[in-house]
């Protein structure tokens, strides 16, 4: 009986043995919330910084695994902006979605790190932009000192005050008579 009503229900066109899948809409759920049934990527289930044996990723293989996850959003993110304008809207959505994606998965692998994991990769971050310290070492200045330095008001000068403006600014220095008349006063005053 069952199996005469499973074929009337299929007899779609489509054969009688297929089976047709029904995929939940994902949505934009924020790092590490799961899903509706608890199950997925959450915080119960934070396998991002594991690897594949299960086991916790050493200092090293997080900084691959971040570089490799770096280079691959660089990657979308170059074809994303190269060929904005140069693909169909079809295209262009896929090559959005994939821009997105990479993103969300560089930001998830952060989020889920260990704390010591976290502290490993921040610390590499900031090694890789040593500060330029030539204008100090040449100067024989200690770039760890912070120099104070105080300047009064009137020392600071407007890099945009004319030297035909402080001129003018001197000689009518004494005028505090509002100007007054019109537009056909002005025109007189300078002859058109």
């Amino acid at each position: 009986m069952q199996g005469s009503q499973n074929n009337s229900n299929n007899s779609g066109g489509g054969g009688n043995n297929r089976r047709r899948r029904y995929h939940k809409p994902r949505g934009n759920r924020p790092p590490g919330q799961g899903n509706a049934e608890g199950r997925g990527p959450g915080p119960q289930n934070n396998n991002r910084n594991r690897s594949r044996n299960g086991r916790v990723l050493t200092t090293n293989q997080v900084l691959v695994k971040y570089d490799n996850l770096l280079e691959q959003h660089l990657i979308t993110r170059k074809k994303y902006f190269e060929y904005f304008n140069r693909v169909d809207y079809r295209q262009l959505n896929k090559l959005e979605k994939n821009f997105y994606d990479s993103l969300d998965h560089l930001r998830r692998f952060e989020a889920n790190l260990e704390p010591w994991q976290r502290e490993a990769l921040e610390k590499r971050k900031t090694e890789r932009y040593q500060p330029d310290l030539t204008y100090s070492q040449n100067r024989d200045l200690d770039p760890a000192l912070e120099a104070k330095v105080e300047i009064a008001d009137d020392e600071i000068e407007d890099p945009h005050f004319k030297e035909s403006q402080k001129e003018a600014f001197e000689a009518y220095k004494e005028d505090t008579e509002e100007s007054e008349g019109t537009f056909e006063d002005y025109l007189k005053i300078k002859g058109l």
